[in-house]
């Protein structure tokens, strides 16, 4: 048999095992629910889940989902993968990012953040996934 083929075929199987069949080295739960603002449904916001990992494991990436109309969101990670890591997450919502597809070039001046720091740059907001998974991520945002 060919060396260089043989090499070829036997890292070719190296990389199959380490890497599995496309499936996730993460568990991943699918994760959905609602976001209002003052009693309010916030729609086109931003949902920011990021794993918190506990010394210095990395536990997995972190999902974002935009919130509908009604205020509705389904999280997918950076992988196109539905669903967040099972477990504890840092949650961030932003009223407002440069790909939200209600800003528009107005003369009315700059868009402001309308969801308060301390649910998105300060946010102390956690939220536990379970294995399981839930449609009932709900966020009740209050103005200060």
């Amino acid at each position: 048999m060919n060396t260089n083929l043989f090499s070829f075929a036997t890292c070719g199987c190296f990389l199959l095992a380490t890497l599995g069949c496309g499936s996730s080295p993460y568990d991943l739960a699918p994760v959905s629910g609602t976001v209002t603002l003052a009693g309010e449904p916030l729609g086109g916001a931003v949902v920011n889940f990021q794993p918190i990992a506990s010394g210095n494991t990395n536990v997995g990436p972190g999902s974002n989902g935009r919130t509908d109309a009604a205020g509705h969101f389904e999280l997918k990670t950076i992988q196109d993968e539905t669903g967040a890591v099972v477990g504890r997450h840092r949650v961030r919502i932003y009223s407002y990012s440069p790909e939200s597809p209600s800003v528009e070039d107005t003369d009315s001046g700059p868009v402001v953040e309308r969801v308060p720091q301390r649910y998105n740059y300060r946010s102390k907001l956690t939220y536990t996934v379970p294995a399981e998974g839930t449609g009932q991520a709900d966020f009740d945002l209050t103005l200060p």
